[in-house]
């Protein structure tokens, strides 16, 4: 193999497609997504088909040669979705992917990964843009953690005036973070596999703190937040296991489009003492 060619097969880099993959999302998906994050499935007894949308973050893992060599301190600093079509329990998609990126921020170099869902008939129903930071130079020890008190523009986080949106509150435990992926042993359900990496203790996933996000735009968009849905959020601290999280939206404008009235919504999560988790935009047509 030339250097080139073992280039291509174990690390990003700016162009590189990262081919094709079939997603079905299966039924122990879902019981693994509503038991982890404790959502009342409730709203979707008229047709228990219909997949929650964030169920669709399955859909950037499980591409070869998508990461970096060095994972030590791993994190997600970002997340960007689009939807245009509800995704169905137990039916097959095509997924394709491809590294739009590799670009440096501040000691960490970035991976900025797109993803494809695509339906049987070759329709798109969701695209995804995953943006996964890595150490570039760090390999053991702790990764140093950045004290958020000291983080301008997060510190003083200022409440956006709107229609606010039932926020939906949780204490993240251990045992969540477990069924939520699936009892994988990794470093968002386990401490030592935390330790491996650099990290004092269990980090919990991105996905579920994104997924809150994602289901209050559910509870107050429904269908519309399906077909249509938009979502970019930043991940602006590390959520600890046993700490209480609260989501919330407020809905800051609303446009004209051809096909309705879109409505833009300022999304985040905090924890009790206000360090803000995550922050970001979406919008739905109402």
């Amino acid at each position: 193999m030339t250097e080139q060619e073992s280039r291509a097969s174990e690390e990003a880099y700016a162009g590189k497609g990262l081919g094709s993959r079939e997603l079905v999302i299966t039924t122990d998906m879902l019981d693994s997504y509503y038991e982890g994050l404790e959502i009342d499935r409730s709203r979707y007894a008229e047709d228990p088909t219909i997949v929650p949308p964030m169920v669709l973050t399955a859909a950037d893992g499980g591409f070869a040669g998508a990461g970096l060599g060095n994972a030590f301190g791993n994190l997600w600093i970002r997340q960007q979705w689009e939807m245009r079509l509800p995704a169905v329990v137990s039916q097959a998609y095509k997924v394709t992917s491809k590294i739009l990126d590799v670009y440096d921020w501040r000691e960490r170099s970035v991976v900025k990964q797109e993803v494809s869902v695509w339906t049987g008939d070759g329709e798109m129903m969701a695209r995804g843009t995953h943006h996964q930071s890595y150490m570039v130079k760090q390999t053991s020890g702790m990764v140093k953690l950045r004290d958020p008190k000291a983080k301008e523009g997060v510190r003083r986080f200022a409440v956006p005036q709107g229609e606010e949106l039932e926020p939906i509150d949780r204490t993240i435990t251990l045992e969540m973070c477990g069924s939520f992926f699936h009892g994988n042993r990794n470093y968002h359900t386990n401490k030592e596999a935390a330790e491996e990496l650099g990290f004092s203790n269990v980090v919990v996933g991105g996905k579920m703190t994104m997924s809150y996000v994602g289901e209050l735009m559910d509870r107050r968009f429904a269908k519309d937040w399906h077909e249509g849905g938009s979502l970019d959020v930043k991940f602006t601290n590390i959520v600890w296991p046993d700490e209480h999280v609260t989501a919330r939206g407020v809905i800051t404008g609303r446009t004209e489009e051809e096909a309705g009235i879109r409505a833009t919504v300022a999304v985040w999560a905090e924890k009790d003492d206000g360090t803000v988790v995550i922050v970001g935009t979406a919008s739905a047509l109402e």
